[in-house]
């Protein structure tokens, strides 16, 4: 059973994209490495970190294909991932607080294999 220490470490991964700037990668980081001990923060953590940089890599090649003009045909799509990344940030941390494991859809598994 996860400690509401864990719990709360584990949704402010999952949520730390709120924080805007760098704090969507930072704050994850930081757990995953502080806490690289506890196997229920870890892995929230990691997942939350993968995923993050995942959706921000997106961004920035979209942000670049914009000035050929070729992003702005892309900007739907990027809307679409980032409702979609924040309903499936959401639900980790929904699971987080109820001390279930998550795996973000289609990333989560890559994340998982990365272990071995």
């Amino acid at each position: 059973m996860a400690s509401t220490t864990q719990k709360l470490l584990a949704i402010a991964a999952h949520i730390s994209y709120l924080l805007g700037g760098a704090g969507y990668l930072v704050v994850p980081l930081l757990i995953f490495l502080l806490r690289r001990d506890d196997p229920f923060t870890a892995a929230h953590a990691r997942q939350a970190l993968c995923v993050q940089v995942v959706i921000g890599l997106l961004g920035g090649v979209v942000s670049a294909l914009m000035f050929v003009l070729v992003g702005f045909l892309l900007v739907p799509v990027l809307v679409l991932l980032g409702l979609l990344w924040l309903g499936c940030s959401l639900l980790g941390a929904w699971r987080a607080l109820n001390g279930e494991d998550y795996s973000y859809p289609l990333i989560g598994s890559l994340v998982e294999r990365l272990d071995d």
